[in-house]
């Protein structure tokens, strides 16, 4: 039996990963912050603090997994280094690493949608920061790294969905932007295309999101008609409002062309149905 750790077990990602590889008989355990997750035993889980690095080589030695998968938040430098940490220890105890990184990493070219192979380059803090820590944990793994970069996950009581829902309840105008193309993917098939490279072993850079790009607002549109939702209020808005034009922009737009099998595909319909109340 595998032994994994998810360092951010209690987040969206983390949690519905967890569900997961429990099912698939895999040894699982996992670090939060403040949420404590009821999905494992109390055994099984530690609270443990990007900044408690002491505790967090104890806890790798108690465990001593085969598999580490990275889903945290919080301050920057203290996750890389608690990053570096661990990469240190998996460098000496031939573990591997799955890093969650981000679509962010090319918010500093939304132009067009983004491969693999593409460079990133980031306008943001939080995508310079992802690309440094893709960067160093190449590093220290080589081969025993897999960097999956996420565009927007929507699970069904995922903080975007609830947070959704409010707005409608509240019949607070919901923002919806004309020129904004993207991919998104869903918290159960990210799980299970993670999983498939846990199980495969595949290193390298993957882009895990829907095959198809969709315009933010006829996106919205549908999803909020499929929720069950009527007479919403939309207000239309557009992304770098120039007055030579509106230019169509990418944002979270991630395209792959290292295809998992058809079954860990996704598109837009296919994502919808999934989030749609049944």
């Amino acid at each position: 039996m595998k032994k994994v750790i998810i360092f951010g077990i209690s987040g969206t990602i983390g949690q519905a990963l967890g569900r997961l590889l429990v099912d698939k008989n895999y040894d699982v355990y996992g670090t939060y912050n403040q949420n404590k997750p009821l999905l494992l035993n109390a055994n099984k889980v530690s609270q443990l603090g990007i900044e408690q690095l002491d505790d967090l080589g104890r806890f790798l030695e108690k465990v001593k997994p085969d598999f580490v998968i990275m889903a945290l938040r919080g301050d920057f430098e203290k996750q890389l280094l608690f990053h570096q940490r661990t990469a240190e220890y998996l460098q000496l105890k031939d573990g591997r690493m799955v890093f969650c990184s981000t679509a962010n990493v090319f918010d500093g070219a939304i132009d067009s949608p983004h491969y693999e192979e593409d460079e990133p380059k980031a306008f943001s803090d939080y995508g310079q920061y992802k690309i440094e820590c893709e960067r160093v944990m190449a590093e220290y793994l080589h081969d025993s790294l897999a960097v999956v970069r996420i565009p927007t996950i929507l699970g069904k009581h995922s903080p975007r969905i609830n947070e959704l829902r409010q707005k409608i309840e509240e019949r607070i105008p919901i923002d919806i932007y004309t020129n904004l193309y993207s991919t998104r993917n869903s918290d159960v098939m990210l799980a299970k295309q993670i999983e498939y490279i846990l199980n495969h072993w595949l290193p390298g850079i993957f882009h895990l999101a829907t095959s198809d790009i969709m315009n933010h607002s006829e996106f919205t549109k549908e999803l909020v008609q499929r929720l069950g939702y009527s007479n919403v209020h939309f207000e239309e808005k557009v992304q770098d409002d120039f007055s030579g034009g509106v230019p169509t922009r990418y944002y979270n737009s991630l395209l792959s062309r290292k295809s998992l099998p058809n079954q860990l595909q996704l598109n837009h319909q296919q994502l919808i149905d999934d989030l749609e109340n049944k």
